[in-house]
C-alpha cells in the first residue's frame, strides 16, 4: 500500500467523526463553502458590472465615430480623407470605420438609451469573459479581482471603438493565457487548439473597429514569450513545444487578419501613430489624447487607495495586488506570469488609457498565482472533487462577506448616482444621453436654419458633425485631423471676444454661427461669457442652462437677429419635468453658474443652493458657493465652503488649489502655501501649483525656495512641449518670478537675464516692461531702466 493510500485509510475515520459531530453539524450551517462563495461573488461581479455602464452616455467622440458610420451608411464608401469638417476637408484620414457604424445602428434603432444598454451589457460580457470557465480553485480569486476590476473597465466602455479594445483583448488573454497553462484541458489538448481559432476571428472584427487591434499582436507576442521562458525548463519543454506547434497556425492567421481591413497595410500606420509607440510629427496629438497621461504617484494621490466606497480607489488595489502578483511569481519561478504583470502594471501606471487593460491582466494571470500560493491544499484524505464543497476558513468567510457588502454599498451608490456626483462626472445613472449635451441648442440651429459656417469647441466637435451634419460641417474635433487647425482653435479660444483674433478668422473661414457649452464642467474653458453676451461681433440669440448660440453681427444676419436676439440678463431656465433628483440637482447648479458668470448674484445664490439641497455631496456646487461668496465678499462663508470640498474630495488637486488662491487673494501666504503644495502633489500637470508656490514663497520672503519652486514649474510643464508659444504667458510668469527671487539676492545679471526673457515672451505686456524698469534701476543700470520704462508708457497708451 502507497504512503498516500495508507493517509487516506487512517484519517478517513476522523474525517467521518467530525461530520457525523451535532457541533459540527450547527456550526456548518452557517459556514460557507468554496462553490457558494464563487457562484455568490460571480454574480455579484456581473451585476456591479451591469450597474456600472449602466449610466447616461456623455461621450465626446461618440458623435464623429457615429457620422463616419453613418457616412459609410448612406454613401457605400470607406472614407480615406476628412469628410467631416470645412477647415481640413480631403486630409488623410484613416482609421477603422466599422466601430461607428454599429453604434449608428444602433442609435437608429434605440437612441442614446439603446447606447447605454448596449454598453452596460459589453462591460458585463466582459466581466463573464473574465469569469469563464476557472478551475474551481481559482474561481474566488477570479470574482474578487474581477469585481476590484470593475471601476477602471467601466471607465472604458462607452461608445467609441475603444470599447472593443477591452473587449477583444480580453478574450485574447483568456485564451492565451490559459491554454498556455493548459487550463482544464491535458496540455497541447486539440480541443484547446481548436478554440485558439477564435483569435484570428476576433482579429478581423478587432482590426476594423479600432486601430487599438496591435495591442492584439502584443498579446500573442506575450504569449510567445511566456512560451520561450518554459523552454528554459527542461521538465516542461517537451510540453511547450507541443503546445507552439498547435498554437502556430491560429497565431499565423490571425496576423494575416490585421491585413483584412479596407486600408490594407495602412492601417498599421494608424495603430502605431494612435498609441504612441513612434515619435509622432502631430505635436498636439499628446494634448488631445489625455488618456495618455501619466497616473499621478505622490503619496497623497496613493492615499486615495483607503477611500473604500470611491471607486477610483481600486485602481490602487489592483496596484497592490499586480506588485505582490510579481513577487510571488518570481518566488514560485512563473516568470512569464511576473514578467507579464510586471509590464501590465507599468503600462498602466504610465498611460491613463491602459489602466483598463492593466486591470485585466492581473485578473487572469494573477488568479492562479494568487491561488496556487495563498490557498493551502487540498488535504490528502479528502475525496477528490470534493473540494469545491468544503467550508472556507473563517477569516476567508469574512473577507468573501467584506467584498459582497463593498458591492452593495457601491452598487447603490450608482443607482443613486451618488458616485458620479461625488467625482464630479457628468454621467448619471440610468439611460440615454447626458444633460450637458446641447440637442435644445442644435435643434434651435437646424429649426432656425442659421447661417453657416459654425464654430464649435473641441469637445463639441464630434456632436455637431453628428447632430448638425449635414447641414452644418464642424470646425475641429478631437480627431486631430490637422494640427494648424488646432492652432487656429487655439488662438480663439484663447482670445477674448471681439479681440481681432476673432475678427480675422471668423472672416477667413465664413464663420457666422457660434456654439458654447455652458455647463459647469464643460464650459469650463470658454471666453467670458459676460463678454460674449454683450459683444460687438456676434450677439446671442439661444441660451439654456448647457449652451448659448450666438450669431454675427452682419447686414445679411439681420433678419435673424431682429427676431431671434435675446438679452443673457434676462434669460430665464426653466427645469425640467419629471426629473430625478440628480438630474434636478444638476440642472439647478448649471443654472447657478451662469447666472453667477452673469453678476446675477441673487438668483445664482438661490439656484446653488438649491442644488446642494439636493446633492450635497456635489463638490462642484459648493466650489460655485465659495466662487460666489468670495465674489460677495462674504470670506468667513467662502473658506466654509472650500474646505467643505476638500473634505468630500481629498484627492483632487484643483480644490485645494483653489482654496490656496483663496487665501493668497486674501494675503494669507503661510496658510496658503501648504495647500499649494498638496495641489502639485495630487496634480497630474503640477505647473500651475508650483508657479503658485513661487508666488507664494516670494511674498514670505523666501527667494531661494521660489527659484526651486519657478524651476519645478518649468520641468513639470510638459503639457507645453513643443506648444512653447501658445503658452508664452506662462513661461513669461516663471522667468519673471525667477527674475524677483535673484534680485532678492542682489544677483542682478540673472534677474536682468530672465526679466528680459519675459519681455521677450510677452513683448506687447507693459507690465513686464515695467518690472524690468524697476529691476535695471535697482541694479543701477539706468539707461536700461529708461529704455524699459519708455516701453512700458509706449505699450500703456495702446
Amino acid at each position: 500500500m502507497s504512503r498516500s493510500a495508507r493517509k487516506i485509510k487512517k484519517r478517513t475515520p476522523k474525517t467521518s467523526a467530525r461530520r457525523d459531530s451535532p457541533k459540527t453539524k450547527a456550526v456548518s450551517r452557517f459556514r460557507i463553502t468554496r462553490r457558494q462563495a464563487a457562484i455568490a461573488l460571480s454574480a455579484l461581479a456581473l451585476a456591479y458590472a451591469f450597474l456600472a455602464g449602466f449610466h447616461t452616455i456623455d461621450e465626446t467622440d461618440m458623435g464623429w465615430h457615429m457620422a463616419t458610420g453613418r457616412y459609410v451608411l448612406q454613401h457605400h464608401v470607406i472614407p480615406t480623407t476628412d469628410v467631416l469638417s470645412y477647415t481640413s476637408p480631403g486630409a488623410e484620414w484613416i482609421y477603422p470605420p466599422f466601430g461607428g457604424v454599429l453604434f449608428c445602428l444602433i442609435h437608429s434603432a434605440a437612441g442614446y438609451a439603446g447606447l447605454t444598454w448596449f454598453c452596460a451589457l459589453a462591460l458585463t460580457g466582459l466581466v463573464a469573459c473574465l469569469l469563464r470557465r476557472p478551475s474551481r480553485p481559482q474561481s474566488i480569486a477570479v470574482a474578487v479581482l474581477a469585481i476590484f476590476a470593475v471601476p477602471e473597465l467601466a471607465l472604458r466602455i462607452s461608445p467609441r471603438p475603444d470599447l472593443f479594445n477591452q473587449l477583444f483583448f480580453a478574450i485574447f488573454l483568456v485564451l492565451l493565457w490559459r491554454f498556455h497553462l493548459g487550463a482544464d484541458i491535458d496540455e497541447g489538448s486539440p480541443s484547446a487548439h481548436i478554440r485558439l481559432w477564435l483569435l484570428p476571428a476576433v482579429m478581423l472584427f478587432w482590426a476594423n473597429f479600432h486601430p487599438g487591434f496591435i495591442i492584439g499582436l502584443g498579446t500573442v507576442f506575450a504569449y510567445l514569450m511566456a512560451e520561450g521562458l518554459e523552454l528554459i525548463s527542461r521538465a516542461r519543454r517537451a510540453a511547450t513545444l507541443k503546445r507552439l506547434r498547435l498554437a502556430w497556425p491560429p497565431l499565423a492567421a490571425t496576423m494575416v487578419a490585421t491585413l483584412l481591413n479596407p486600408f490594407g497595410y495602412k492601417i498599421y500606420k494608424a495603430s502605431v501613430d494612435l498609441a504612441f509607440l513612434l515619435p509622432t510629427n502631430r505635436p498636439t496629438r499628446g494634448l488631445l489624447i489625455t488618456e495618455f497621461d501619466a497616473v499621478p504617484k505622490s503619496l497623497p494621490s496613493l492615499a486615495g487607495a483607503l477611500d473604500w466606497r470611491n471607486p477610483d480607489s481600486s485602481f490602487w488595489w489592483m496596484v497592490i495586488v499586480a506588485v505582490a502578483v510579481v513577487a510571488l511569481a518570481l518566488w514560485r519561478r512563473r516568470f512569464s506570469a511576473a514578467l507579464l504583470t510586471a509590464m501590465a502594471l507599468y503600462e498602466g501606471m504610465q498611460h491613463i488609457r491602459y489602466k483598463g487593460l492593466f486591470v485585466i491582466v492581473v485578473v487572469v494571470v494573477g488568479a492562479p498565482i494568487l491561488t496556487e500560493v495563498l490557498t493551502r491544499r487540498e488535504e490528502t484524505g479528502v475525496v477528490p472533487g470534493t473540494g469545491s464543497s468544503r467550508p472556507l476558513p473563517l477569516l476567508a468567510a469574512l473577507a468573501v462577506i467584506a467584498v459582497g457588502l463593498l458591492v452593495c454599498v457601491r452598487g447603490i451608490d450608482l443607482v443613486s448616482s451618488r458616485a458620479y456626483i461625488l467625482t464630479m462626472n457628468t454621467n448619471l445613472f440610468g439611460a440615454g444621453e447626458s444633460s450637458w449635451f446641447p440637442e435644445r441648442a442644435a435643434d434651435f440651429i437646424l429649426r432656425e436654419h442659421l447661417p453657416g459656417n459654425v464654430f464649435q469647441t473641441w469637445d463639441l466637435g464630434g456632436f455637431s458633425a453628428w447632430h448638425l451634419a449635414p447641414a452644418y460641417a464642424e470646425f475641429i474635433d478631437a480627431r486631430d485631423v490637422s494640427p494648424a487647425v488646432w492652432n487656429e482653435y487655439q488662438d480663439v479660444i484663447g482670445s477674448p471676444p471681439d479681440s481681432p483674433q476673432w475678427e480675422s478668422e471668423f472672416t477667413r473661414r465664413n464663420v457666422n454661427t457660434l456654439l458654447f457649452p455652458l455647463s459647469r464642467i464643460r464650459g469650463l474653458g470658454i471666453p467670458s461669457l459676460a463678454a460674449m453676451c454683450n459683444g460687438r461681433l456676434f450677439r446671442p440669440v439661444y441660451m439654456d442652462e448647457v449652451s448659448i448660440v450666438l450669431l454675427r453681427d452682419s447686414p445679411e444676419n439681420r433678419p435673424w437677429l431682429n427676431r431671434l436676439q435675446i438679452d443673457c440678463s434676462k434669460q430665464q431656465f426653466t427645469p425640467p419635468a419629471n426629473a430625478s433628483r440628480a438630474k434636478l440637482s444638476a440642472f439647478y447648479a448649471n443654472a447657478g453658474c451662469i447666472e453667477l458668470y452673469l453678476g446675477r448674484v441673487g438668483e445664482a445664490e438661490r439656484d446653488l443652493n438649491h442644488s446642494a439641497a439636493l446633492a450635497p455631496e456635489d463638490v462642484l456646487v459648493h466650489l460655485a458657493l465659495a466662487n460666489l461668496y468670495a465674489y460677495s465678499q462674504r470670506f468667513g462663508d467662502a473658506e466654509e465652503q472650500y474646505k467643505t470640498a476638500i473634505s468630500l474630495r481629498s484627492d483632487n488637486a484643483n480644490i485645494w488649489l483653489q482654496l490656496a488662491e483663496f487665501y493668497v487673494s486674501r494675503r494669507r501666504f503661510a496658510d496658503a502655501r501648504p495647500l499649494a503644495w498638496e495641489a502639485a502633489q495630487l496634480s497630474e500637470h503640477p505647473a500651475r501649483a508650483y508657479v503658485d508656490l513661487g508666488e507664494i514663497d516670494l511674498a514670505l520672503h523666501e527667494p531661494e525656495q521660489a527659484r526651486v519652486d519657478f524651476d519645478r514649474a518649468d520641468e513639470t510643464a510638459v503639457e507645453f512641449r513643443g506648444r512653447e508659444d501658445q503658452h508664452r504667458e506662462f513661461y513669461a510668469h516663471i522667468d519673471a518670478g525667477r527674475a524677483v527671487a535673484y534680485a532678492a539676492a542682489k544677483d542682478w545679471t540673472r534677474a536682468i537675464e530672465y526679466q528680459q526673457e519675459a519681455t521677450r515672451s510677452t513683448p506687447e505686456d507693459p507690465s513686464q516692461w515695467q518690472k524690468l524698469a524697476e529691476i535695471a534701476e535697482e541694479a543701477g543700470q539706468e539707461q536700461l531702466a529708461e529704455q524699459a520704462r519708455k516701453q512700458a508708457q509706449a505699450l500703456s497708451k495702446h
